[in-house]
């Protein structure tokens, strides 16, 4: 927020002009969130359509995607996909989920300081399988390092969906 430097200094109008530039500040706080979670959005999509893609056995660790939100902005927080956990795992990976997404919100609200969008797999194999730079995964176009690559091969279109959304409307 921006506050008057001498409030014994009164200049006419500037409580509006203050008020006006603290509301446009919370708008861009809000618009850049949302192109925070619209850049959520676009590497979770990525890592299914650009190789290396998420392995799949089950889908579990597809399914075990989540993202959470600092400061109340956007959806809050979400687990996967909205696809079930299946196999023999399936109830294990599902509280696995929520344990990381309760943990998430606490470091989201508590450490970060500023907007921040926490993503990743909860499954505890995740690491191991992000990884596993000699595996022989099943679904073609697979491979180690899914995460960071759909990341680094996405970072101009992050910065430009981010500015996009906290750019000043008119």
């Amino acid at each position: 927020m921006v506050k008057s430097v001498n409030p014994n200094v009164g200049i006419k109008g500037m409580d509006v002009v203050l008020a006006n530039l603290n509301k446009e500040i919370m708008k861009i706080e809000a618009r850049s969130g949302v192109g925070l979670i619209e850049s959520a959005i676009l590497i979770r999509q990525d890592m299914d359509k650009v190789s290396p893609k998420i392995p799949i056995d089950y889908g579990n660790l597809r399914a075990s995607w989540f993202t959470v939100t600092s400061h109340g902005f956007g959806a809050g927080s979400q687990g996967g996909t909205g696809m079930p956990f299946s196999g023999p795992k399936a109830g294990e990976l599902a509280s696995e989920r929520a344990q990381a997404v309760s943990e998430g919100r606490g470091i989201a609200k508590t450490v970060t300081k500023g907007l921040a969008v926490l993503m990743g797999f909860s499954a505890n194999y995740a690491l191991f399988v992000h990884e596993n730079m000699g595996a022989n995964f099943k679904r073609p176009g697979s491979g180690a390092k899914f995460f960071e690559a759909a990341l680094k091969r996405n970072k101009e279109k992050i910065l430009q969906i981010i500015g996009n959304n906290a750019r000043i409307k008119s």
